[in-house]
């Protein structure tokens, strides 16, 4: 039988040996941790062309208002460290990271359903945040763990959807209406331990503000990279779900594992689970990866997309003296779907919509390359069927790239 046991921080001392961490009452300072409308079926929708007047422009200046909103909040901050506020800052702090991320069906040899999606992700580095967000880091309670480490960031992707069959020109039934979403947010990250001081934890708190609709250009995204790689063009994008502005608020905390540590190889299992609220989905969620491989990097793995958390860890000493490894993980997740805009159609106003599957299942694994401050994984994704009358599963492959900084 192996024994369980958590992973204790990467903290280390002479020679580059782990040291033990003991920590008191208050080594981490004074911080405290952290139905829907009825829709027009897909049959009764008729096409319409993809206008560019001023319906268009109305929409697209909401839309820059979006981004404004959140470029206003990120733009001309006055930057404060923790140290004001925690005169015992993390022992072993990490850097910002950067990271873009593609996911494609075109990697499992279809085009269909979800078929694309696009994200890049800026983290600042660990205890370094804006002044008006220092307080609610500091003060919004950690329940279940003392708080080490915080740090905030922001994201911008875009996700395109499909039916089946792309040459068809009205509206279809009973397959997953054409969608495109845009979006950008803003995440705030905290690290520490349970309160028994053994295992690591991660929390993620994501905003994310966005547009569904032909103001998002989805259909001509798509189809101008179809033209110069001589892919059938997608005929259907006027019948699209209209436009509506989102909003998602995301949660999800992970515990980190590990069983048979060997010297510099581990093996890890990193169990999670959250909730998403919003008019882009409703949802709970509860899964698990389990891991194994050479110089584990100081994280809790690959996300894709769509997860409720986000990528997480960063240059820091543990880094420097690992920066080089690699593993293998697998992970599966279930969720209770209560709502979402891409199988139910708009919640304010009639669109295409299919009948949503209240429960799916999702199993992913892959290979992630650490390369000194270079990171990149390869993963695959398993989705069971998500609305009635889906005929197969969907699969999708994903290229993340990471630079720590």
């Amino acid at each position: 039988m192996v024994a369980i046991h958590p992973v204790s921080p990467h903290i280390t001392g002479d020679h580059g040996k782990p040291q033990t961490r003991i920590d008191s009452a208050d080594s981490y300072g004074k911080l405290e941790s952290i139905q829907v409308g009825r829709s027009a079926k897909v049959a009764d929708i008729p096409a319409k062309g993809n206008g560019m007047g001023g319906r268009f422009v109305s929409d697209s200046i909401m839309w820059l208002g979006i981004f404004g909103l959140l470029g206003g909040l990120s733009n001309g901050l006055t930057i404060a460290s923790a140290e004001d506020a925690n005169p015992c800052p993390a022992a072993n702090p990490q850097g910002a990271i950067f990271e873009l991320n593609e996911e494609n069906d075109w990697f499992a040899g279809t085009d269909r359903h979800y078929t694309q999606g696009f994200r890049m992700v800026y983290l600042g580095p660990d205890n370094v945040m804006p002044e008006w967000l220092l307080g609610a880091a500091q003060y919004f309670p950690a329940v279940g763990f003392n708080l080490d480490t915080f740090r905030v960031g922001l994201e911008m992707g875009q996700n395109l959807y499909t039916p089946t069959d792309l040459s068809r020109q009205e509206p279809i039934a009973n397959d997953w209406p054409y969608a495109g979403w845009i979006y950008a947010g803003t995440v705030l990250q905290r690290r520490g331990l349970t309160d028994d001081e053994r295992i690591p934890v991660l929390e993620n708190i994501r905003l994310q503000l966005g547009m569904v609709g032909p103001a998002v250009l989805a259909g001509q995204l798509q189809n101008w990279f179809h033209s110069i790689n001589n892919f059938p063009l997608a005929e259907g994008w006027a019948n699209q779900l209209p436009n509506e502005p989102t909003m998602a608020l995301k949660y999800q905390r992970a515990w980190r594992l590990a069983s048979g540590q060997q010297g510099d190889w581990g093996v890890e299992c990193i169990p999670q689970a959250g909730a998403s609220l919003g008019n882009v989905e409703t949802s709970a969620r509860a899964g698990a990866m389990v891991r194994m491989g050479w110089h584990i990097p100081d994280d809790f793995g690959i996300e894709p997309i769509d997860s409720l958390g986000i990528t997480d860890g960063g240059w820091s000493a543990a880094a420097i003296q690992h920066p080089w490894g690699f593993y293998f993980f697998v992970a599966a997740e279930g969720r209770a779907v209560g709502y979402s805009i891409f199988l139910d159609g708009d919640m304010f106003r009639d669109s295409p919509h299919v009948e949503r599957e209240p429960y799916v299942g999702e199993l992913y694994g892959g290979l992630a390359l650490m390369l000194g401050r270079l990171e990149v994984a390869f993963t695959y994704v398993y989705l069971t069927r998500e609305f009635v009358g889906q005929v197969s599963p969907d699969i999708y492959g994903s290229v993340s790239a990471k630079w720590r900084f």
